[in-house]
């Protein structure tokens, strides 16, 4: 059986940032699923599946997630010199924006190659398949992955259109968008049935298992556009009770030296360009002299925010500042002298990254607990000092469910800074406009996003557009 090649709705944009020292793009595709070899055995299988774990080491995993998280959000500006950086930085971007584009076709080129897996591997006659359950395995792993995409689709642009297999005729190529309920019911059948299939444990944590999976159910339902905070706080104790556990040091998460740790759950595996499977990583770590901004730089606001809170420990693992007056560039938000650089990522193309982390699920609980009555505040008061009490902060104040909304907002964005999550949980709170236009540089003037509600989601691109007109 063959691996049959579409032309997806989607078409994966080759627009490389300028200003990068690398170009992903350039690189052969980690485990590329190729036309010409036969998926007809269990090795076959395996491949497909390999293809679609290899197709999220694209520029949207590996660098446009932490634009969308957290450049479009309070935790950083665009930095660099890329422009379409910049008009997402300043909520300016149009149709023909290229970060845009290219997640728009990274996202359904990852779609295109999980559904690759689900069409073809039932009808592989290969008895090794159903040894121990394997096929099972993959096929919910693969649906997991398709859930992931959409989930990310969903909250950057709502409604998009729904490809649950390969296009056959122009107008299955050409599908309409489906409303954003719709998008949120397959995601939660998807992750429904990846539960029942995956593994519980495997070899690292690049690999869905029953932890990732119960952790993606307990975010997309809180994520909904109403959510349901019984189901997330069922699947957040299923995280919570599923072996993981908080990692000692919050520096240490950072280090490079403790990957695939106790708190990991889903994680990005790096090894760098030169390693056996090529592949990079463009996370800002700190370079000095290197001729070049590093793209996302700290807010004035969040260094203030780690500052007012006393939160030591974290803004160290976070933020490093450097004397950068010797660079060639300038800035309109810090001095030279003592420029912020994000310090999660400092061994550069060798580090992973976290998808989802332990701590990212218990304060997540704690939110659920919050909002299922009046006096769950009391609930979510010791997860939340769980959180800070790793990093050597007093126990919250919040004694009320509106304070403990707010101090749980804060705590998720300083211990998940430049993770990929701050704008999605200011969507989701519905306070993302806010947020925004009360945004002021370090000289206090106001930064007049002007954000409105219709600039709360991403353009469909217009090549999409062009290709589809029932994508409007």
């Amino acid at each position: 059986m063959k691996l049959k090649i579409y032309l997806s709705t989607a078409v994966l944009i080759a627009i490389t940032a300028a200003g990068c020292k690398k170009d992903f793009l350039d690189k052969q595709p980690f485990n590329q699923v190729t036309p010409d070899v036969a998926f007809t055995n269990a090795a076959g299988a395996e491949k497909l599946l390999s293809g679609a774990y290899g197709s999220m080491y694209n520029d949207y995993h590996i660098w446009d997630y932490m634009v969308n998280g957290d450049v479009t959000a309070d935790n950083a500006y665009a930095g660099g010199d890329n422009p379409a950086n910049i008009q997402i930085d300043l909520f300016t971007a149009t149709s023909t924006n290229g970060n845009i584009g290219r997640d728009w076709g990274a996202l359904y080129s990852d779609i295109k190659n999980a559904n690759e897996v689900l069409e073809n591997v039932p009808n592989i006659q290969d008895p090794v398949l159903d040894q121990g359950s394997r096929r099972n395995q993959i096929l919910g792993e693969a649906s997991a992955i398709r859930a992931y995409m959409y989930f990310h689709l969903v909250r950057l642009w709502g409604p998009v259109p729904l490809i649950l297999k390969t296009p056959a005729s122009l107008e299955e190529m050409q599908k309409a968008k489906s409303p954003v309920s719709e998008v949120y019911d397959q995601i939660i059948k998807d992750l429904e049935y990846a539960l029942v299939h995956v593994r519980t444990t495997a070899p690292h944590k690049g690999i869905v298992t029953k932890g990732v999976v119960n952790a993606l159910l307990a975010k997309v339902h809180a994520s909904k556009p109403t959510p349901d905070w019984t189901r997330v706080n069922q699947y957040a104790d299923a995280v919570i009770t599923g072996g993981y556990s908080l990692f000692g040091s919050f520096d240490g998460l950072f280090s490079g030296n403790n990957k695939n740790n106790s708190e990991s759950i889903w994680e990005m595996q790096y090894d760098g360009w030169g390693g056996p499977t090529g592949r990079g990583n463009w996370m800002p770590g700190v370079i000095v002299g290197s001729g070049w901004k590093r793209f996302c730089t700290p807010t004035n606001d969040l260094v203030a925010a780690f500052d007012a809170e006393g939160d030591v420990q974290r803004k160290n693992a976070s933020v490093v500042f450097r004397n950068a007056s010797d660079e060639g560039w300038s800035d309109n938000y810090w001095s030279k002298s003592s420029y912020p650089y994000i310090n999660k990522y400092r061994n550069d193309d060798r580090t992973n990254s976290y998808i989802i982390r332990l701590a990212d699920i218990i304060l997540l609980k704690a939110e659920a607990l919050n909002e299922l009555s009046a006096s769950g505040w009391s609930q979510a008061k010791p997860l939340v000092d769980q959180i800070r009490n790793r990093v050597a902060l007093g126990s919250t104040s919040a004694t009320s469910q509106t304070a403990m909304r707010l101090a749980i907002e804060k705590e998720r964005r300083l211990e998940l800074a430049f993770e990929g999550h701050r704008w999605f949980d200011l969507l989701r709170t519905g306070r993302a406009a806010e947020v925004m236009n009360a945004q002021k540089d370090g000289r206090g003037n106001n930064l007049n996003y002007n954000v409105s509600p219709a600039k709360l989601l991403f353009p469909i691109p217009q090549a999409e557009l062009d290709r589809n007109p029932n994508a409007r």
